[in-house]
């Protein structure tokens, strides 16, 4: 399977593809914790933390797109992937919905962050006893 210029091209290409999709698991892993993080800090956090979270669903979708670019090169254009009935099936369904997710998710929030009014601090009552 790995013999030869193009089967280690092939090779090549399939290890670094898994390595590209095991790594925007665990960067989606690590946006997850920094939006707990930001949804659990204060005011300051939330209003701040936005554009770390955007960032890294957007490095997730875009490595997320770069492994199913090239899973879909690779199975168009090998002589691997010939064998009659094969396709591409719901696992590349549910990689293409969750990179699409992603950045619908990291354009969200960053629209929201500018178009939503900021959040109001305390108000804070009048006290009868200094008065």
């Amino acid at each position: 399977m790995c013999e030869g210029t193009t089967g280690q091209w092939f090779c090549s290409v399939w290890k670094t593809v898994g390595f590209l999709a095991t790594f925007s698991t665990i960067l989606c892993l690590a946006g997850l914790v920094c939006f707990l993080v930001v949804i659990k800090g204060g005011k300051y956090r939330r209003e701040t933390g936005w554009p770390l979270i955007s960032g890294m669903l957007t490095l997730v979708a875009l490595i997320q797109f770069a492994v199913l670019i090239a899973v879909w090169y690779l199975y168009e254009h090998d002589d691997q992937f010939t064998i009659p009935g094969w396709h591409l099936g719901a696992s590349w369904d549910i990689s293409l919905a969750s990179a699409i997710l992603s950045l619908a998710t990291a354009v969200g929030l960053t629209v929201s962050a500018y178009l939503l009014p900021p959040e109001e601090g305390y108000e804070f009552l009048e006290d009868d006893v200094d008065a």
